[in-house]
């Protein structure tokens, strides 16, 4: 037989080979040491053992030995130097696997090991990165890159193994498209290569999917994320994890975002708490917010939040796949599927990274700061700010305009524009406000006094040159635009970001949680609705999470259709029947203030008709006055303010409604 012939066969029989050695892991794990037992933090129910990943560099060692005794003979770029490299920076990485799965060990040791397995496998091709547009990548910074690459893939791919079936399912699609890669670019080597991997993981996957009977383990997830780091760099070009934008997307799109979304959500929430007597969150810590568990929370089970995901690490591959495969024509189609699927994904996907975002910009901002330090900053900032705009606008229509930039030309007026649009703010109060409490108005008045400032500016400029030019106005009318945009943004980003998230975590959950057994309608879009949504929009969702709101329901006929404040006006209270037959609703809130008796006993008999339950809400803000004699209703709202947050009765409350 051929080469070729010998090699597929090595392949196939690595199947077997990862099923015989997987079954064997599973009795000797608790021999071993390696049971993952459930904690707080877990899925699984019961212990279970984790030497998936032993099992898998043993299946993987043998196969790539009867490779290079039967196979191809390793002619190539995953030839016997890419082996012998591999071997000896994966065995580093399965050893500290095996202490870490048996008792732990420091997060900043495994991150060294980690990084030198980077290194050692870095020097297999002595051959650099080559060129990136027109210019030499030194030794050292490819070497920065190839680690970087190597341990973030390393790392995704450890973070995202926390449930049954994951991490082995989306390295196996991975393989199996880089299989795909090598044969289409005829590296036949290369694909038998990740083929063996391929195949070890089925094997595997086979007692790894619900119910799991083994866990891969740190071995096998990082196991996994340093092959696929390797032979993805090997078989697209090490140059590639440089210029290559989709080469991510292509190898580990859902573990390198779940990886970042880990980290920005972690170091976020580390700013927010960094304060005295509180506990500081750690980058590598664990949480219970990844990708998966999200899927659970919102009422899947582990099968169907596991498919769900192949489907979206197969869309990512098909929209990296498109360029590669049909030509640079596709590049464009891709970055904007892309793109699309980021802003959706962003916006559903990631409301737990902008809430603590912006708990963590607003904890910046809070800081205790001297008034006159406060002012300082935002003054140096501020003028920075516009420079800077001002330079840019004046750089940005140079270009356009195809003529050459002058700093010399640029810099008089640049400095004349951030002079007077800071004055402008002077005058507007800008560095004395309180920010983190600012109306619209304050916005507006700061806008208004940089509008000003641009116009003196301008008419100064004009002065001093004897003419008005369309040069100098559309300088300043960008500069003011770049201006506006750079001052604003650091005083409402935090706000922003809280606000933007706000609908998803109250009213957009598409996928209900099973945790709510009432699904809602809300009766009254007058201003008591309104102020129920404002309550509802800023109090904690675990206070709410019991009910499910679909929409409003009024008796005005000419609301429906509409939405306020983000939730659709269905109908009026006729139409309660068809909206319980089709929304499934068994609960009723009442916020109206000018419900009659008549209205309500019309409502009281639908509700008992369709065995709806029906709750009041009502605020109570009603001022009262305190005496001087009254004190102790004084000490009392004293206690209250001192007590924590959490002790604090809540001012309303929903009470039911029963027929008379």
């Amino acid at each position: 037989m051929s080469e070729t012939v010998w090699s597929w066969l090595i392949v196939g029989l690595v199947l077997p080979l990862s099923l015989a050695m997987t079954r064997l892991m599973i009795g000797i794990a608790p021999k071993l040491g390696l049971v993952d037992q459930p904690d707080a933090r877990r899925i699984h129910q019961k212990p279970i053992p984790r030497a998936g990943g032993l099992g898998l560099f043993v299946t993987l060692i043998a196969g790539l030995i009867c490779l290079r005794a039967f196979g191809t003979g390793f002619e190539g770029m995953l030839g016997g130097r890419w082996t012998l490299h591999f071997v000896a920076a994966s065995g580093l990485l399965v050893i500290a696997g095996f202490f870490d799965d048996r008792g732990g060990i420091s997060a900043w040791l495994k991150l060294g090991v980690q990084i030198l397995a980077a290194v050692l496998m870095f020097f297999h091709n002595p051959g650099g990165a080559g060129i990136f547009m027109g210019w030499k990548i030194p030794w050292f910074l490819d070497l920065a890159i190839h680690v970087a690459w190597t341990v973030a893939l390393i790392n995704a791919f450890n973070l995202i193994d926390g449930m049954d079936g994951l991490c082995s399912g989306l390295a196996t699609i991975s393989l199996v498209i880089l299989t795909a890669l090598a044969v289409a670019g005829d590296r036949p080597t290369n694909a038998f290569v990740i083929a063996l991997m391929a195949a070890a993981l089925l094997g595997f996957l086979r007692y790894n999917f619900h119910p799991a009977r083994i866990f891969l383990g740190d071995t096998g997830s990082m196991l996994i994320g340093f092959f696929i780091a390797s032979v993805g760099t090997a078989t697209v070009g090490r140059h590639a994890v440089v210029a290559g934008l989709l080469l991510p997307l292509l190898v580990g799109g859902v573990p390198l975002l779940d990886v970042t979304l880990a980290i920005w959500r972690r170091a976020a929430r580390r700013i927010a708490v960094s304060k005295p007597g509180q506990a500081t969150i750690h980058i590598f810590g664990a949480d219970r917010d990844h990708l998966h568990h999200r899927l659970l929370n919102w009422g899947l089970n582990q099968r169907q939040a596991v498919f769900v995901i192949y489907g979206f690490a197969g869309l990512c591959s098909f929209l990296a796949l498109l360029p590669i495969l049909g030509g640079a024509s596709y590049f464009t189609v891709s970055v904007v599927g892309i793109i699309v699927i980021g802003l959706v994904g962003l916006r559903y996907i990631a409301p737990v990274e902008f809430m603590e975002s912006g708990r963590g910009l607003r904890t910046l901002i809070r800081r205790p700061r001297g008034c006159r330090e406060t002012m300082l900053i935002y003054f140096v900032y501020d003028l920075a700010v516009l420079f800077g705009s001002a330079l840019l606008a004046w750089w940005i229509l140079d270009k356009v305009m195809i003529r050459p930039f002058s700093w010399e030309a640029a810099r008089q007026p640049a400095t004349l524009f951030a002079a007077c649009t800071v004055v402008g703010l002077c005058f507007a109060r800008a560095h004395s406000r309180r920010w983190t409490r600012a109306s619209t108005h304050d916005f507006a008045e700061c806008l208004l006094w940089l509008a000003c400032g641009a116009g003196i500016s301008f008419a100064l400029v004009g002065m001093s040159q004897d003419d008005f030019n369309f040069h100098d106005a559309a300088v300043h009318l960008a500069a003011l635009s770049l201006g506006c945009a750079g001052v604003l943004a650091p005083r409402c980003i935090g706000f922003l970001l809280q606000e933007s998230v706000i609908d998803t975590m109250h009213r957009k959950r598409r996928m209900r949680s099973k945790r709510s057994s009432r699904t809602a309608l809300i009766y009254g879009a007058g201003d008591l609705g309104e102020l129920f949504v404002c309550n509802l929009r800023l109090s904690q969702p675990e206070t709410w999470l019991d009910y499910h709101f679909i929409g409003f329901i009024d008796d005005s006929p000419k609301l429906r259709g509409r939405r306020m404040r983000g939730f659709p006006i269905l109908g009026t209270s006729a139409q309660i029947p068809e909206l319980v037959k089709r929304t499934g609703a068994n609960c009723i809130l009442v916020t109206s203030s000018v419900l009659s008796p008549g209205r309500l006993d019309e409502l009281m008999e639908i509700a008992e008709s369709h065995d709806l339950e029906v709750h009041h809400w009502q605020p109570d803000m009603m001022p009262e006055l305190i005496r001087a004699a009254d004190r102790p209703a004084a000490e009392a709202i004293r206690e209250t303010t001192r007590r924590p947050s959490s002790e604090i009765p809540r001012p309303e409350e929903t009470t039911a409604l029963r027929p008379a």
